[in-house]
């Protein structure tokens, strides 16, 4: 029962913690063999009410190209101009209505990229949805966790139920 229980928290279990985007050591990721970058979008790269994209997020994405990374955003929202709006803005192929955690968007974005698994990391501020889906795929999940207040009650549990099972995870594994 103990290793079938370990395997489950292995799913669960970001392999990095971060508190921004600006936090992630890129060049340890290279070292790692990582190449491509899934890329949630909402409270990730940007507000979920923002609809436009801020310089310093531009700077950002231009900037990991630079470094030589794919970058492909993959969301769960349900706004296809918006998606489409912001990777388009960015220079990015996108994908909406991703249904993270299960593997579809994982799999498109790869094939988008031309990546496989192994080198490819998902930076994402969901749990459930992001590190999950990422985990099961053997995919580097880089779990954002940027205490941001939400305001809709059932995001609000969201958020409570990620922090209860990070503290009951243990700590996330080393770069």
């Amino acid at each position: 029962m103990n290793e079938y229980w370990e395997k489950i928290k292995a799913l669960f279990r970001p392999k990095e913690i971060v508190k921004d985007i600006n936090s992630i050591d890129f060049k340890q990721l290279r070292a790692r063999g990582i190449r491509a970058l899934i890329l949630d979008l909402d409270d990730t790269l940007i507000p979920k009410e923002v609809n436009d994209v801020r310089p310093a997020v531009f700077e950002w994405v231009v900037t990991r190209k630079e470094e030589g990374f794919k970058l492909c955003l993959t969301s769960n929202s349900r706004h296809p101009v918006r998606v489409q709006y912001i990777g388009e803005t960015l220079g990015v192929p996108s994908i909406f209505m991703g249904f993270k955690p299960l593997p579809f968007a994982f799999w498109k974005s790869l094939e988008i990229m031309g990546a496989k698994p192994e080198e490819t990391a998902m930076i994402g501020d969901q749990l459930f949805m992001d590190t999950l889906g990422a985990n099961v795929l053997n995919i580097y999940s880089i779990f954002i966790d940027h205490k941001k207040e939400e305001a809709m009650l059932v995001r609000k549990w969201m958020r409570q139920a990620e922090q209860w099972l990070l503290s009951k995870l243990g700590p996330a594994g080393p770069l």
